[in-house]
């Protein structure tokens, strides 16, 4: 024999506070979910980019190679831009720029030594 759904305890209504504190949370968890799928999808150019350069200068294309070395780093600093927008933060953050630029000075030290 089966039997129904259990009552449950009538929940108490929210306050307003309330509601308005769960609707801040929440924007901040879609816009923090937002900034990660944007950097997940962009980084992938800027490695592609350094990738890309890598086998260009391996082809004796040295110049080509720092050219897209270079664009990766235009792509790395929409990506810093485009997550600190996202987040809602100021895009002054040197530390954040330092790790946005990283890849890319590391690629170039690696192609101009």
């Amino acid at each position: 024999m089966t039997q129904g759904p259990l009552p449950s305890a009538p929940t108490p209504r929210k306050s307003r506070e309330q509601r308005d504190a769960e609707q801040r949370a929440l924007r901040v968890v879609q816009r923090r979910v937002a900034a990660i799928g944007f950097f997940a999808i962009t980084v992938h150019g800027v490695f592609g980019c350094i990738g890309l350069g890598l086998v260009l200068d391996n082809q004796g294309r040295h110049s080509d190679a720092i050219a897209i070395t270079v664009m990766s780093g235009v792509i790395a600093a929409i990506t810093y831009a485009g997550v600190r927008v996202i987040l809602q933060r100021s895009l002054w953050a040197p530390v954040w720029i330092a790790v946005a630029a990283l890849p890319t000075i590391a690629a170039l030290v690696w192609l101009l030594r």
